[in-house]
């Protein structure tokens, strides 16, 4: 019976080292880390991945990781919330001439602060990076948080516009052109 159990437990292991193998990694000037921390995505929504020296306390290593992940997170919104803002002047205020209610980065960190209040991580874990431990995780708003907060976002601005100025808007924050471009000022502040 003993004999059973140790092969049991040895498929088992074999089993998870190859589930846990299948995760795609990307080749950096530090060794091989996984896609998710190096490209966080989810289909139409907003993905942050972020990582904090493994300290060996789980609990304080995910809680930091996480706090981290949700402030980077909030600036995301923030950044597709400031072209979203973008877009309105250059297509719809100028156009119609309209003036009145808030810009939508005035509500931003309102409606951003609700979103991220009940943000869990998607995936955690502990990744080996330039040969250090590090506890990492991936959090994210998908589609429908995104559409919540946009709908938010024009309800709170009280701005008029049509359904199709709203569907242009709604497109602009989506973009992955407002992503590339916080990346591009961040870069900007490391360099």
């Amino acid at each position: 019976m003993s004999f059973k159990l140790n092969i049991l437990s040895l498929s088992a292991i074999a089993l998870l080292a190859a589930c846990s193998s299948g995760t795609p990694e990307e080749e950096t000037s530090v060794g091989a880390i996984p896609s998710w921390i190096l490209n966080p995505q989810v289909e139409d929504g907003i993905a942050v991945s972020e990582c904090v020296l493994f300290s060996g306390n789980m609990s304080i290593d995910k809680q930091q990781a996480l706090a981290n992940a949700r402030t980077s997170l909030a600036q995301r919104i923030e950044t597709r919330v400031s072209a979203m803002d973008k877009t309105y002047r250059d297509k719809i205020e100028v156009a119609s001439g309209v003036e009145s209610g808030s810009t939508f980065s005035s509500v931003s960190k309102q409606v951003t602060q609700q979103t991220l209040t009940g943000t869990n991580p998607i995936k955690t874990d502990v990744v080996k990076i330039a040969d250090k431990d590090n506890l990492c995780v991936l959090v994210a708003v998908g589609q429908d948080s995104t559409k919540d907060i946009f709908e938010s976002l024009i309800n709170a601005a009280k701005r008029p516009m049509s359904a199709q100025q709203k569907d242009v808007l709604y497109q602009e924050f989506k973009a992955q052109r407002a992503e590339q471009q916080l990346d591009a000022e961040l870069e900007k502040l490391k360099g």
